[in-house]
């Protein structure tokens, strides 16, 4: 499978939901809101050092790094999968779709010092519903409108 020139998402704006948590995601920018106080009111962005996007055969993955490190040395960081879909520009597509995705927090121990435990992640993983809709793309600027 060839992996696509950009992102499948550029086109689409996600707007999904689960327990205790809201997400919204469109090229590039991912806001999080949340009742956990590493989550409340969070963004992130494309090209900003604590973010990936990830197209690959499950979908999209998006990473999100909450916190590098902490003290004791856990890395915390915020994983969404989101479905691949076939939202097109023109007016036989859906306005909107339902759509299921998950939210995985994961937080790693690294850089420990003394002794390690035997699990080094814990994963809390959070099922997301909600909707995928198209995106209306900004015109190209035409050959005319440029003097």
């Amino acid at each position: 499978m060839a992996a696509p020139s950009k992102p499948m998402s550029e086109a689409v704006a996600y707007d999904l939901h689960g327990p205790g948590i809201e997400i919204k995601y469109h090229r590039g920018d991912l806001l999080v809101d949340s009742d956990d106080d590493l989550l409340k009111c969070r963004s992130f962005h494309r090209g900003d050092g604590n973010f990936s996007e990830t197209p690959d055969e499950i979908g999209e993955r998006i990473t999100a790094v909450l916190l590098p490190s902490s003290r004791a040395g856990m890395r915390m960081s915020l994983s969404l999968i989101l479905p691949d879909v076939g939202l097109t520009g023109d007016d036989s597509s859906p306005p909107a779709t339902e759509v299921i995705g998950a939210a995985i927090i994961t937080e790693q121990l690294q850089h420990l010092v003394g002794s390690r435990p035997a699990v080094l992640q814990h994963y809390e993983v959070l099922p997301l519903t909600g909707s995928v809709s198209r995106v209306a793309q900004p015109a190209a600027p035409r050959a005319a409108d440029k003097n």
